[in-house]
């Protein structure tokens, strides 16, 4: 028992560090580097989504808690046309073509109107694929490092409390159908540790009540998120999205907080919301 918690906390830090890495390269690359790194991430982020889906159509009833048969899947041709118009899509918004962007957005109409059959598995799409075009208006805007450096950390921090209360605590299942390991006391410790780390970075006499109510709903959105990813892999009877970061998963494993992180700050940004980590100079 000692042995594999170890193993899951080795796993977890190596993850957690993979994923600083990455997002540190998105945000201090140019613009070449940062379009270059997106177009990648989109990518295998919706082509795992696709193999997961077109796994489940084996109709198998049971949880594989290997990937074995799931890395021998492979999705239809079709898809990969689709694939490349949505990459085409967020790339046409980095370059600020609305030619492109309206062909892009033409073609994937037509196309799903053509494969209406299919239009299910399509829609699945627009979650990562929306997390990435705010992504992108982030960048645009100049402010990916305020916006992006933050969710990534406090993803990164959630996830940590989260892991070390509940393996200290134990205690009552959260999700047992969906995440086994999660408890309810890790989920509380997921609130309580990043709130306090967040008040005492960002305290402010005049802006504590905003403090606390954004860390504790973004804790609770960012543990949503795991559980949205967990429930969509119980769904397709896998355990991880893909075996494409060794004894880590798949990209979809990694950014499953986060994309829903990034979906619902950028809504609140759109509603001017004043977020304590980032200040207008």
């Amino acid at each position: 028992m000692v042995v594999i918690e170890n193993n899951t906390l080795t796993a977890r830090i190596w993850s957690s560090l993979v994923m600083f890495i990455i997002f540190i390269l998105l945000l201090y690359s140019n613009n070449t580097g940062f379009i270059f790194l997106t177009q990648i991430i989109l990518f295998l982020a919706n082509w795992e989504l696709l193999r997961m889906l077109e796994y489940r159509k084996k109709k198998l009833n049971k949880l594989s808690y290997t990937n074995c048969f799931l890395s021998r899947c492979r999705i239809p041709l079709e898809d990969y046309f689709m694939l490349f118009f949505i990459n085409l899509f967020i790339l046409s918004i980095n370059l600020s073509s609305v030619f492109f962007q309206i062909v892009a957005i033409i073609i994937m109409i037509c196309w799903i109107l053509i494969n209406i059959n299919e239009i299910k598995k399509y829609v699945f799409l627009i979650y990562p694929s929306s997390a990435f075009y705010f992504l992108t208006l982030f960048k645009i805007e100049r402010v990916l490092i305020d916006y992006l450096f933050f969710i990534v950390l406090f993803a990164m921090l959630v996830d940590m409390s989260a892991f070390f209360v509940g393996r200290r605590i134990g205690g009552k299942k959260l999700a047992i159908n969906i995440s086994p390991g999660k408890t309810i006391s890790g989920s509380i410790g997921g609130i309580i540790f990043p709130s306090i780390i967040c008040l005492v970075l960002y305290y402010d006499i005049n802006n504590i009540h905003n403090v606390i109510f954004l860390t504790i709903f973004l804790s609770i959105i960012s543990q949503f998120g795991d559980l949205l990813e967990s429930k969509f892999k119980r769904f397709c009877y896998v355990k991880d999205s893909s075996n494409l970061i060794p004894g880590h998963g798949g990209v979809l494993d990694r950014l499953d907080s986060i994309l829903l992180l990034i979906i619902v700050v950028s809504i609140m940004k759109l509603m001017d919301y004043n977020f304590f980590f980032y200040s207008v100079v």
